[in-house]
Formats: structure tokens, sequence, C-alpha cells
């Protein structure tokens, strides 16, 4: 048995034909028919009807003939409500579609085969950092730049965002590095313009970004080991607490440092702060630092670039 559709496609290419219109008739017969939507009840007069909305898919070639010429759409068109119309049924409008290449079908029943590109993952924070520090160091702001480079960054989405998402950004700096920032305005306002350059993405806009101070347990600042393992990480040195003196007589904490390719052990002491720049190296592998050394984000630095191989500045 033919299929209704193949049947009511032939029947108005026969009709177009008798009509004297061979080229319509060519043009209906290699197109694809389809149902493009479910039929409608019609109230005609005394009657009630189902009336058809029809598609019809045909190559670029017969599209652009058909569009060019309203006569001859309109003739297609005729055609098909003459072949459809009966006591009970009538034709509702037939669609002219352009059948894609490939596939041979018409956008409308592939459309939702087109998934949307995923999202790309929004960079960690740290990313964003580094490349906020990198800009600063590209302007000439190597302070600025080491400064975002000892801060943590969090982030949240806030609502309001029409075309992009609103991100709203809190950099966490150093307590010393916050209150140098409360001194220096032009400094502040440069770190906060990197930090939203260096967020901002197509799905996403940064809506603020606040400088807020480092959080710690209460009743105290950084720990020295916390502190110095920020400053190594900035340099690509990773820092792990091997040892603490948690019992009574306290004898300082012990840090694995792996900077340049070598393995160092660093004690931090209890011992008050030392003359500037004099830390006890014991042998090569070793090193001992008093706690005092560390209270400050530059000699911090200091220490990080010594364990890293660099120069003291």
């Amino acid at each position: 048995m033919i299929p209704a559709l193949t049947a009511l496609k032939a029947a108005v290419a026969a009709l177009l034909e008798a009509r004297g219109e061979r080229g319509l008739s060519a043009l209906v017969a290699g197109g694809e028919l389809a149902l493009a939507a479910p039929p409608q009840r019609w109230t005609l007069g005394s009657r009630e009807v189902s009336a058809s909305r029809l598609s019809l898919a045909v190559d670029a070639p017969e599209f652009a003939t058909l569009t060019a010429d309203p006569s001859r759409l309109a003739a297609v068109k005729e055609a098909f409500a003459s072949a459809v119309r009966t006591p009970e049924t009538e034709l509702a409008d037939l669609s002219l579609v352009l059948r894609l290449p490939g596939v041979r079908r018409g956008w409308s029943q592939i459309y939702r085969e087109a998934a949307l590109p995923a999202a790309p993952e929004r960079p960690a924070p740290d990313a964003v950092l580094g490349g906020a520090a990198a800009l600063l160091e590209a302007s000439g702001d190597a302070r600025g730049a080491a400064m975002l480079r000892r801060a943590r960054l969090e982030e949240a989405q806030v609502a309001g965002g029409r075309s992009a998402a609103l991100v709203r950004c809190v950099v966490r700096l150093e307590p010393a590095d916050r209150a140098a920032l409360d001194r220096d305005g032009e400094r502040a306002e440069r770190l906060r313009r990197a930090v939203r350059d260096a967020g901002t993405r197509p799905s996403e806009a940064i809506a603020s970004v606040e400088l807020a101070t480092a959080l710690y347990p209460l009743g105290g600042a950084a720990a020295p080991e916390a502190r110095l393992a920020r400053a190594l990480a900035a340099r690509g040195a990773v820092a792990v607490t091997i040892r603490r003196g948690d019992g009574p007589e306290r004898d300082g904490v012990e840090l694995a440092v792996v900077a340049s390719g070598e393995l160092l052990r660093v004690r931090i002491t209890a011992a008050p702060e030392r003359e500037h720049g004099l830390w006890r190296a014991e042998g090569i592998r070793a090193i001992t630092v008093a706690a005092g050394d560390l209270t400050t984000p530059e000699r911090t630095e200091e220490l990080a670039a010594l364990l890293c191989g660099g120069e003291l500045p």
C-alpha cells in the first residue's frame, strides 16, 4: 500500500502536469512531503473539516525557482489545496522548506539534533590571579604582581545578568599587603582592574572586585609556615609540612621543599627575628630560620627567592 503522503504528492504532480505545468510537476515529484503539524478542526459554514498543514522540502535550485516567482509557488499551493479538499478535509497551509544537503531533510526535522556548544569551564582562581599578576608585571608594577601571587581569590555568581552571568570576586591579600593598599589607592585600583581583565569570559562578566584581608584563626596572624608555603608556591616550588613541634617544648616546624629540582628541609624555630638576611644554613640541604623572619611578605619573598635558587634583592 502506498503511504498517504506519497500518494498525495503523486496526485499533485499529476494534476500540475495535466494543467500544463510540467516543470512544477517535476519539482513536486522530486520534493519530500511531510505533515508540518497535527491537523486542526475548522468550521466552514455548516460543516467541520480537518485542516492539514503540510511542508514540501526541495533542493536549493527548486527552492530558488519557487521563491523567485510568487505565481509558481501559488500554483503549487493551489494544486495541493485541490488535492486535499474533500467534504471532511481542507489544506490549512503549505510551507516551502529548503532541503539540507547530506541529510536530505529540512531544518525543522533536524534542529533538535543540533547541540549547543558546551560552555568552557571557569578558569581556576589561581589561573585568574596568575594572569592578573602577569598583566601587572607587564605594566611595570612588580610589587602589585607580587601581592597578587601571595593572595587567594574567591568567586561567586550573583543575580542580575541578562546576556552574561555576573561574578563577584574577592581577592584575599596578606594583611600587610592589604594595609599597604589602603595607603596606595592607585595600586589598589590597578589590582582590581587586572583581576577584572583576567577573569572576564564570553559567558561571564565580572560584577565587582573587592580587596579583602586573608582569614586566619582567632588569636594570631598567619602561621609562618603557611606564609612561606604561599611565597614558595608563587615561585613554582612545593612545600609540605612534615613535622610540627606541638608538644610542651614547641621546637618549631619542619617543611620539605622541592625547589629548582632539589629537595630541601626548612626548619622554622620560635626564636626572635634575626638581623636582616642572616639565616642559618645546616649543610646544603637544610636551613633554619626564625619565625620572626617571616613576619612580612617582603622578608618571606626574600627567603623564597633564596630557596628557589634566586638572589636576594
